[in-house]
C-alpha cells in the first residue's frame, strides 16, 4: 500500500518591449528587449508499506514494513534578451539577436553565460524579374550560438534515501551521482542555409537546407565504475559535430474541377562525429541495455572520431588466420571460430562496434485526395539505416519462443573453421541435457551459446509505416438543418495501419528505456504501438 503526495509549482514571468521605425526611406527597423523568469519547485513525499498482515486490507497500518521517501527539487533561471530587425525594401531583412542566461544549476562563476544569433533572408522573386512560371522564393543564411545549463544539482553531490541494506529504509547515503562544481555551460554553434522556391502557381514548391553546428562542453552524465562509490558523473564531456540536410518538397501533381491531389515529402539525414571528450579520457559510457542474460547486454560509448549513438557488445570470434583483426569492428564476412566442442566461440566480456542507433535518413509522404466531398489522407512514415539491441528477443531465444528456436531437437554441424584453420566438421545436438549421441549438452545451444552474447541482437530496425489514413466525407448542406447547423462531416481514421521491417521484434519503433533518457539503442519489454481506429463527427453551428 502506497500514499504518495506531490506538490509542483512554476512560475513563468515575460516582460517584453517593442519599438519600430522608418530608419530611412528604404530601411525599417524593429527593436525588441525583453526579460523572462522560470522559477519552479517539486517537492515529494511518500510512504510504502509491504507485507501487508490482513489480506485485502489496503492501509498503511496493516503494512509490516514500511519504507519513506521524500525529494525537493528547485530551479531558476533569468533571462535578458534582445532582438534588432531590419527591412530593406520588403526583400531583404536581417535579424540580430542576444540572449544572457543567468541559471542557478551552475557555480556563480559559470551560471551567467550569453549567446547570439543573425540570419538574413533575401526574398529575391520579390527584387528581380523572374520568368513568369516562377513563384515566391527566398534564400536564407544564419548563425546561431545556443547555449545550455545542467540538470538541478549537477555541481554537488547529495544524499539520498537509503533503499536497502545496511540500514534498512531509514537514513541517508551519498547519492548516485558525482558532481563537478567547476561544470560550465554547453554551447551549439550552428550554421545554416537554405533556398524555397515556388512554381507554377505554388503547384509546385521545395525547401532544401544545409546545417553545419559543433556542440562544445556538452553536459552529460556518464558512467563510472562503482569503486568509486558512485554510479555516474556530471562532466562537460567534450564536443560533437552534427552536418545535415533537410528538405520538403510540395505540390499539387491534380487539380481538376471535382478532384485534387495534395503531396508532400519531407526528408533529412544526418551524420555526426565525436570530436573530443575531456582531457584524460579516452571514451565515456553514457548507457547501457541492461536485461539480456550473461554477457550479452551492450553499452552505448562516445569515443573520438566514431559518431553518437554506437553500440558496443559482446561478439562471435572469427577466424583470422594470418590477418590482423581490426580490434573495433568485427568482419562478418569471416568464418566462425568454432571450438572443440563444436559451438562457436563468444568474445565473453570483450566488446566491440555492432551498430549504430542513428538513422541514414527519415522520411515522411502525406497525400491528399479530394473528390467532391469525399476526402482521403494519408502519412507515410520511414526511418532507415539504424539498428537496436533486441531485449526481448534474447529472452525469446533462451525460453524457445522465437520460432527459429524449433531446431532445438536437432543436430547441427556449424559453418566455421577451427583454431588450425582446418574446416568444422563436428556434429552437435542443439538441445538440453543427455542428446542422442550420449553426450550431456548442459541447458543447450539457445541458452547457452545464443543467449550469452550481444550480436544476435543487434540488428537492423530500418521501417516504413503507414501512420495514418483518413477517409472523411462532408455532408452537403441540403442534408442540414438550415440555420441550425452551418456544416458536418463524418471521418473514420486508421493509425498504424501497415509496418515493413525486417526488425526481429514487436515494433521497430519501441524504446526501452526511461524518460528523457538519450539512450535510444534498444527496444523490447515494451507494448508495442498499437492499431487504433476512430470515427468521428464534426458538427458546425
Amino acid at each position: 500500500m502506497g500514499d504518495y503526495n506531490s506538490s509542483y509549482r512554476a512560475i513563468n514571468s515575460t516582460f517584453l518591449a517593442n519599438a519600430t521605425k522608418k530608419l530611412t526611406s528604404d530601411i525599417t527597423g524593429t527593436l525588441r528587449l525583453g526579460y523572462e523568469l522560470y522559477d519552479r519547485s517539486l517537492k515529494e513525499a511518500g510512504i510504502l508499506g509491504s507485507q501487508l498482515s490482513i489480506f485485502n486490507d489496503f492501509r498503511i497500518v496493516n503494512a509490516k514494513t514500511l519504507a519513506v521517501s521524500q525529494g525537493k527539487t528547485e530551479y531558476r533561471s533569468n533571462g535578458f534578451f534582445g532582438e534588432a530587425n531590419f527591412d530593406y525594401k520588403d526583400f531583404l531583412f536581417l535579424s540580430i539577436t542576444g540572449r544572457q542566461d543567468i541559471t542557478s544549476t551552475l557555480s556563480p562563476e559559470n551560471r551567467s553565460f550569453f549567446y547570439p544569433s543573425a540570419s538574413l533572408s533575401y526574398v529575391f522573386s520579390d527584387n528581380i524579374n523572374l520568368p513568369e512560371f516562377i513563384g515566391q522564393s527566398k534564400l536564407r543564411l544564419s548563425y546561431a550560438k545556443i547555449g545550455k545549463d545542467a540538470a538541478p544539482y549537477s555541481t554537488s553531490t547529495g544524499f539520498s534515501n537509503y533503499t536497502g541494506l545496511p540500514t534498512g529504509s531509514t537514513g541517508l547515503t551519498v547519492s548516485q551521482n558525482l558532481g563537478d562544481i567547476n561544470l560550465k555551460p554547453e554551447f551549439t554553434d550552428t550554421y545554416e542555409a537554405g533556398l524555397e522556391m515556388a512554381f507554377l502557381k505554388n503547384r509546385l514548391s521545395f525547401d532544401v537546407t544545409y546545417y553545419s553546428s559543433l556542440s562544445k562542453d556538452q553536459i552529460t552524465r556518464a558512467q563510472i565504475t562503482s569503486a568509486t562509490g558512485y554510479a555516474t558523473a556530471s562532466i562537460n564531456a567534450g564536443s560533437i559535430r552534427n552536418r545535415g540536410i533537410e528538405l520538403v518538397l510540395g505540390g499539387t501533381p491534380i487539380q481538376t474541377t471535382n478532384f485534387t491531389w495534395d503531396a508532400s515529402l519531407n526528408f533529412s539525414a544526418n551524420k555526426n562525429k565525436v570530436i573530443s571528450l575531456k582531457e584524460g579520457l579516452s571514451e565515456i559510457v553514457y548507457g547501457a541495455a541492461t536485461g539480456g542474460y550473461i554477457n550479452s547486454p551492450v553499452t552505448f560509448k562516445l569515443i573520438p572520431g566514431q559518431p553518437y549513438g554506437n553500440i558496443y557488445g559482446s561478439y562471435y570470434l572469427r577466424y583470422y588466420g594470418t590477418d590482423k583483426e581490426d580490434p573495433v569492428y568485427t568482419d562478418k564476412n569471416r568464418p566462425l571460430l568454432i571450438g572443440a566442442n563444436g559451438f562457436p566461440i563468444s568474445s565473453l566480456t570483450k566488446q566491440k562496434l555492432l551498430g549504430n542507433s542513428q538513422p541514414d535518413w527519415i522520411g515522411g509522404l502525406s497525400n491528399n485526395f479530394s473528390y467532391k466531398k469525399l476526402t482521403l489522407s494519408t502519412i507515410v512514415d520511414a526511418r532507415w539505416g539504424f539498428e537496436k539491441f533486441n531485449r526481448l528477443e534474447n529472452f525469446n531465444s533462451a525460453f524457445g519462443i522465437a520460432d527459429y528456436t524449433t531446431d532445438r531437437r536437432s543436430f547441427k554441424v556449424f559453418d566455421g573453421k577451427l583454431a588450425d584453420g582446418t574446416t568444422n566438421t563436428k556434429q552437435v545436438w542443439l538441445g538440453q541435457a543427455l542428446g542422442p549421441d550420449g553426450v550431456n549438452y548442459g541447458e543447450g545451444y539457445y541458452r547457452l551459446y545464443h543467449r550469452s552474447l550481444s550480436e544476435p541482437f543487434v540488428q537492423d530496425a530500418s521501417w516504413v509505416r503507414l501512420r495514418s489514413a483518413t477517409l472523411q466525407y462532408n455532408l452537403p448542406t441540403s442534408w442540414l438543418p438550415a440555420k441550425a447547423i452551418r456544416n458536418a462531416s463524418l471521418s473514420v481514421t486508421g493509425n498504424n495501419l501497415w509496418l515493413h521491417t525486417d526488425y526481429y521484434g514487436l515494433d521497430p519503433e519501441s524504446l526501452s528505456a526511461d524518460s528523457g533518457s538519450n539512450v535510444d539503442g534498444s527496444a523490447g519489454f515494451t507494448y508495442p504501438a498499437a492499431r487504433t481506429f476512430l470515427f468521428t463527427l464534426n458538427v458546425g453551428f
